[in-house]
This record gives structure tokens, C-alpha cells and sequence, in this order.
């Protein structure tokens, strides 16, 4: 996979146009943590850097930007300068040529259409995009900040073309200064723009890093510069508009850089369960908080923003499920319309799809059939058994392309039919050809670390569905943590054995694992039961494999299952 990027800054014009000095230099703050190999790793050779281009020589570069890609290569553009639109609220973005007419419009072939860099982004064969815009859209003019825009633009409706079929925009990822009805600024006297600043913080701290992955993703970058933006200035509110797959894209590594403030945040994050703070965790916090030098008063100051996050969370969490249990109740077969809201509800909420599939597997959301093209169907309250004779099969749009040469149709069918021993069996074999392995081979546990977190993300997402929760790889991680587990990789028999009691793998006093002839393949089968993992990892018995499932276990928390 190759990562490259396309940086531009405008800080120059004709008259008409205010100077904008921080956009060359935002220029090179975001080179600089892009090109460092322990922060964005992009090499020197694969970032362009362009400082007060004219229009033609600019076009070319973000064509050549998005040209000859392959399908896994990560395309990165930043543009800082002003932001420019006509009377149809077309954007342009500047150029060092860009001036207006004599009666103050502006002259369109000095500057950069929005519509031909959405025609580039289209047509390249890149499924991560990335695009990064530090120009305000329009709005009211604050004191004491330069604004860097002259006019209003709406980047939702230019950059992401909501008319065509969503797969062409799969994975893109849109971030923005401000909204649509706002101004972007830089401070008077300031090195760089606010959102700039903020966003090359996040990387070169490592402050970004919310979920303590070690990875900083899109969403993760955005909210952290968003918040800092925010303790700075009401007068702006950035934005993250992103199609699929494109709040998971993984931008930098998180790199500690000595700040004890925040290696405390991180420390306190990894210590909060269920928003609480245990025994053991409090011990642990004022030992880390001596150690760090921090006073009672700073440490209590971490801990009460961080649960104040988590908390936030919960409340939009919960406030996504009640309005679409009520819209449920009141709609029962929801319209496209209705479908889109939800959507824009969830994006304002900063819920990531995985943080709603368990609210949606609960509500049995279920789309209608693609012969009868209708709106999804939501089912409350009903069995499985109920639902497959009450209504026609009607399964849920997944994304089959993850993997080039995986296909998950028919275990999705398998799964909407509740087929449950077909589907297990059709999970391991996916399994074995996401691995580049034959039928009877056995999955090694040194390539758990590479193993697709799309396909597992996949595999999850459907089980979960058509289980209402009850069946996935993630409900087993989750009942394997419960029970002590831990996140190291490693095989503990004692925890191991308390799992397969829990998901009703052990089943006798004698401590015997049950044969693959006695599994239970119905809904009524313990939580966790299924899909019967421990194929992937050879079959001498349910007793052997722990730890090839330890090892899986620790994988699907790096992948945030």
C-alpha cells in the first residue's frame, strides 16, 4: 500500500483578496508530521508540496494526485487559503491567481472548481481518500481573526455527490474547518490557522489517539482538533463528512512526546470501565499521577473530562436507540427519507457504525428485498422464527468488496434463513481464504496479527444482525474479557475454561468440550456459542485451540470489534 499526499497553501493574491500568511506555513507543520516514519510515515518522496500555485500547474497536481492508483492506497489532499463561491454556490478553491471582476465576482478561471476535484476523486481506483479542507464556507466575520473565505459553500453536496451510487465513494473521508454557514480563521500574529494547529497537535502528541490503539484514525484527528477548536473560538464548528469505511481510515501512528498531562488522560481512559473507576484502577491512577508529578488538582481534572466524554457518549448513544425505537413504533417501515435522517442523526451524535450495530441488531433492522426495492424493514419485539415466516427474506447491504477475492453473499443468505451450521461452516472457510489457506489447513497463530480487520469487521457485523446480537466474534470477545480474560495474545487454561463453560463449549463435570456432531446450531444456543471459531485454528477437540482463540481475541480488539 502506498500513502501519498498533495499539501497546498495560498497566502498570496491579487488585490481583492486578503493576504493569508499561515497557509504556507500550515503547508509545512503538515508535511512535517506526515513525513516523520514514527508519526505519518508518507516518505518525502510520495508528498507534493505546492505554495501559491497558479490554477493550471495546481489542476495538474491533484489530477496526477489521484491518477494510477491502486485500490488500497491511501490519497491524502490539504488545502489551506480561502475558499471561494459563485451566485450557484459552486466552490472554488484559489489559486495565486485568483481575483474578482470589477463588480466583485469572481473570475472563475483563475481558481480551482470543486466539481474537477470530485471528478478526479471519483475516477481514481484509491478506495481511501482523505480530504482535508482549511478554508471557512461563510459566515460572520470575528474580531481580532483574519477570515479566510469569501463567500458560502456547502462541501457535503460539492465533495461527496450524494447522487451517485454510494460504492463509487466508498471510503472517503472529508474534514473541514467549519460548517456551512461559518467563516474559517487564522489568529493575528499566529505561526498557523486554528484547525491546522490543532490537527498537527493531535498527530505530533499523539493526543489523538482517544481509543489508545496506538493509531490515529480520521474521526479520531477531526473530534480531538474539533474540541481544541472549540475551547478557542464558538465562531467555528468543523465537520467530518465520510462515506463508508471513511471514519476508520488510519492516518498516523500516536507517538508519546513527554507530555504528562496527557500520558495521565491515556492512563485514566484505559483505566475507566463501565464509567467507573475501580479499586485497583484507583490504586493505580495515584501511582501513576506521583509518578508523573501531577498536583491532586490537575489528576482530578483528567478524570472528570474523561468521564465527562464517556458519559457524553452514553447519552448519545442512548438518545440514537430512543429516537429510533420511537421512529420505529411510529413509522413501523421506514422511507428513505427517514433512513438518510438516521444517518445524519448518527454523524452529528459522532457515532461510528459499530457503536450503533448493536442498537440496530436489537431493533432487527432488515432491508426489503432488492427486487422489491422498497425501504428497510424494522422489526420489534419478534422471535427470529416469527420474523422469517411473517415477512419475505430481506437481508442488509453489506459491502462485498472488502477483500478482492473474499465474497460474504452466501453466508449473509445462509445467515437471513438461519442456516446456522451452513453459515458456521461457510464462516471457516471465509476465514481460510482470507488467510490464502485450503479447506483442512489450520490458521497459524502468527498470522492473527495480519489478518483482515475488514473481514473480521464483516464476518462480526453479519453474525450480530441476523442473531439479534446473540451470535459474532464480538459478543465472544466480550464474554471472554467478562470472565478475566485478557488482551495479551497468551493462553490461560483456567480462563479458557471458564469461557468454553459460559458459551457452552465445556458441558459436562468430567470437563469434556463437546464434539462438532453436538454443537447447537439454533438461536437458543448459549450467548457466544456461535459461529465455532475454534475450526479456524485445526480440530483435535474443543480442549485444543485456546491459544489460537486467545490470539484471536487480541486481534479483534486491535480492530476494535
Amino acid at each position: 500500500m502506498a500513502k501519498v499526499a498533495l499539501l497546498i497553501g495560498v497566502s498570496e493574491y491579487p488585490t481583492g483578496l486578503k493576504a493569508l500568511p499561515a497557509a504556507v506555513q500550515d503547508v509545512d507543520a503538515m508535511r512535517r508530521v506526515l513525513q516523520h516514519p514514527e508519526m505519518g510515515g508518507f516518505a518525502e518522496a510520495d508528498i507534493t508540496v505546492l505554495k501559491n500555485p497558479q490554477r493550471q500547474v495546481m489542476e495538474e497536481a491533484i489530477e496526477e494526485l489521484f491518477s494510477f492508483r491502486r485500490k488500497d492506497d491511501l490519497v491524502l489532499l490539504y488545502f489551506s487559503g480561502h475558499g471561494i463561491t459563485d451566485d450557484n454556490g459552486r466552490l472554488f478553491l484559489t489559486t495565486c491567481q485568483t481575483q474578482k471582476n470589477s463588480k466583485g465576482e469572481l473570475v472563475k478561471t483563475t481558481a480551482v472548481t470543486a466539481s474537477l476535484l470530485h471528478g478526479f476523486m471519483e475516477n481514481s481506483r484509491s478506495k481511501k481518500q482523505v480530504i482535508i479542507l482549511d478554508c471557512c464556507f461563510s459566515g460572520a466575520f470575528a474580531k481580532g481573526l483574519t477570515a479566510k473565505n469569501d463567500g458560502k459553500l456547502d462541501i457535503k453536496n460539492q465533495l461527496a455527490d450524494t447522487n451517485k451510487p454510494e460504492e463509487i465513494v466508498e471510503g472517503r473521508a472529508i474534514l473541514t474547518s467549519s460548517t456551512s454557514t461559518q467563516y474559517s480563521f487564522e489568529q493575528q500574529d499566529a505561526d498557523l490557522s486554528i484547525y491546522t494547529q490543532y490537527l498537527v497537535e493531535g498527530i505530533e502528541k499523539g493526543a489523538a489517539d482517544t481509543d489508545n490503539d496506538g493509531e490515529i484514525s480520521v474521526d479520531e484527528l477531526h473530534d480531538y482538533a474539533r474540541k481544541k477548536v472549540q475551547e478557542v473560538t464558538y465562531a467555528m464548528k468543523p465537520e467530518i463528512f465520510a462515506i463508508r469505511e471513511g471514519y476508520k481510515i488510519k492516518l498516523a501512528k500516536a507517538t508519546y512526546t513527554g507530555d504528562s498531562k496527557l500520558e495521565y488522560r491515556k492512563e485514566v481512559e484505559r483505566c475507566i470501565n463501565d464509567g467507573k473507576i475501580s479499586r485497583v484502577a484507583r490504586r493505580l491512577l495515584t501511582l501513576r499521577q506521583t509518578e508523573l508529578e501531577l498536583s491532586i488538582d490537575v489528576a482530578e481534572q483528567i478524570e472528570k473530562d474523561v468521564l465527562e466524554s464517556y458519559w457524553a457518549y452514553k447519552i448519545n448513544l442512548d438518545e440514537y436507540e430512543e429516537v429510533l425505537r420511537e421512529t420505529i413504533e411510529d413509522e413501523g417501515t421506514l422511507s428513505s427519507h427517514t433512513r438518510e435522517m438516521l444517518k445524519r442523526l448518527q454523524q452529528s451524535l459522532k457515532l461510528r457504525d459499530k457503536d450503533i450495530a448493536t442498537i440496530h441488531a436489537k431493533a432487527h433492522i432488515l432491508p426489503t428485498s432488492h427486487e422489491q426495492k422498497e425501504s428497510p424493514v424494522l422489526l420489534l419485539g419478534k422471535s427470529v422464527e416469527t420474523q422469517r415466516i411473517a415477512e419475505p427474506k430481506i437481508i442488509e447491504e453489506y459491502d462485498f468488496s472488502l477483500e478482492e477475492d473474499i465474497d460474504y453473499t452466501k453466508l449473509r443468505d445462509l445467515l437471513a434463513a438461519g442456516k446456522w451450521k451452513e453459515a458456521d461452516r461457510e464462516t471457516y472457510m471465509i476465514a481460510l481464504r482470507a488467510a490464502r489457506h485450503a479447506e483442512g489447513d489450520s490458521i497459524k497463530t502468527a498470522e492473527l496479527v495480519n489478518f483482515s480487520c475488514a473481514n473480521l469487521h464483516t464476518i462480526d457485523s453479519l453474525w450480530l444482525q441476523f442473531s439479534n446480537g446473540r451470535f459474532g466474534l464480538s459478543v465472544q470477545k466480550q464474554i471472554y474479557l467478562n470472565i478475566g480474560g485478557k488482551l495479551d495474545g497468551k493462553l490461560d487454561e483456567e480462563t479458557w475454561g471458564r469461557f468454553s463453560d459460559r458459551v457452552g463449549w465445556r458441558v459436562d463435570y468430567n470437563k469434556n468440550w463437546i464434539s462438532y456432531d453436538n454443537v447447537i446450531f439454533d438461536i437458543s444456543a448459549p450467548k457466544g456459542h456461535l459461529p465455532m471459531v475454534i475450526r479456524w485454528f485445526g480440530w483435535v477437540g474443543f480442549g485444543w485451540g485456546g491459544s489460537g482463540f486467545s490470539a484471536l481475541v487480541s486481534r479483534l480488539a486491535s480492530c476494535h470489534l
